[in-house]
């Protein structure tokens, strides 16, 4: 269409963003006065226990990132941190769990720069236990390294989804080239061995190839959990703490596969559904919550959308499990 005929033929008005409850719940954070914002999620967290699920902490998120969302920086953690205790008065420890999935040593870093300083807070570390000994990366990352390199995006997202081997998987020879790179550097044995003895930081098994549990035939998973454990289990000591990859109960994992981990002994399983949790439902072979966080939004926002989401889940009832 010729540049003239394009003027004078009216053009569509755009549609304007869909309201969501997400989309709204972090606007309302980022727009309350402080004291309602604190006077919400206040409420919304009365009586309960919340875990956040959290992955890298960096100031910049990557050009390439294929998840964004799970970059967050120091600053914004910090600040929601500080929101969420404010939150509280007395004596209330252990309330707060910060956890950080899969082992990067710049989450590795900002716990041990904060741990100490929170003693308050509980820190969970989900580890893959091979892929730390190996120094084998993550798919993700090796997918990031493909779009800078001008791969497709759709070819890109289609090798993430691959089949998984475990006996393969962290013996690929492009994967063990990422896990001492700057940019997706994982954290050494040595640095979490130290870290474990920090009071309230707690290390947790994480399987060793990172595979949704449903993407693996059912003995395959069971092979999985039994070898991610016995290795973890050699380089840290026992098991008490078990974060499913991805984590969406009925989607990534469901109630077969925590009959597998309920068999290996007393351990408590993450899953990644956005809400709390009360603290009498915190026992061994208990299947917990964690809030996932968008490290995109700022600290206010993360908030609105916490308490969006509690309150979105007292009205609708209780766990997957």
């Amino acid at each position: 269409m010729p540049l003239e005929d394009a003027i004078r033929t009216p053009q569509p008005s755009p549609e304007p963003p869909r309201l969501t409850l997400a989309s709204m719940a972090a606007r309302f954070g980022e727009l309350a006065p402080a004291p309602l914002l604190g006077l919400a999620l206040g409420y919304a967290l009365t009586g309960r226990r919340l875990a956040l699920c959290l992955h890298r902490v960096a100031e910049k998120t990557p050009m390439h990132a294929t998840h964004p969302e799970l970059f967050a920086s120091p600053a914004t953690l910090d600040a929601l941190m500080g929101l969420l205790l404010s939150t509280r008065r007395g004596p209330h420890q252990g309330w707060l769990s910060l956890t950080f999935d899969d082992g990067y040593d710049d989450a590795v870093r900002y716990v041990a720069s904060r741990a100490r300083d929170f003693p308050g807070v509980e820190f969970l570390i989900f580890v893959c236990p091979e892929k730390l000994e190996r120094r084998a990366g993550f798919r993700w990352d090796l997918a990031e390294r493909a779009l800078e390199r001008g791969v497709p995006r759709e070819r890109v997202m289609h090798q993430l989804d691959a089949p998984f081997a475990l006996d393969a998987e962290n013996e690929r020879p492009e994967l063990l080239e990422l896990g001492d790179a700057a940019e997706y550097r994982l954290a050494s044995l040595e640095e979490l061995t130290e870290l474990s003895h920090v009071p309230n930081v707690t290390l947790g098994n994480h399987t060793n190839v990172h595979a949704p549990a449903t993407a693996l035939a059912l003995e395959v998973a069971r092979e999985e959990y039994r070898r991610s454990t016995a290795h973890f289990e050699r380089l840290f000591g026992p098991t008490r703490h078990f974060a499913f990859p991805f984590g969406t109960p009925g989607v990534h994992f469901d109630h077969r596969h925590v009959a597998l981990l309920r068999e290996l002994g007393e351990v408590v399983l993450w899953t990644t559904q956005a809400c709390a949790y009360a603290p009498a439902e915190r026992a061994p072979h208990a299947v917990l919550p964690r809030m996932p966080i968008d490290g995109r939004l700022g600290a206010d926002s993360l908030a609105g959308l916490i308490a969006a989401h509690e309150l979105n889940h007292r009205v609708k009832g209780s766990h997957f499990f």
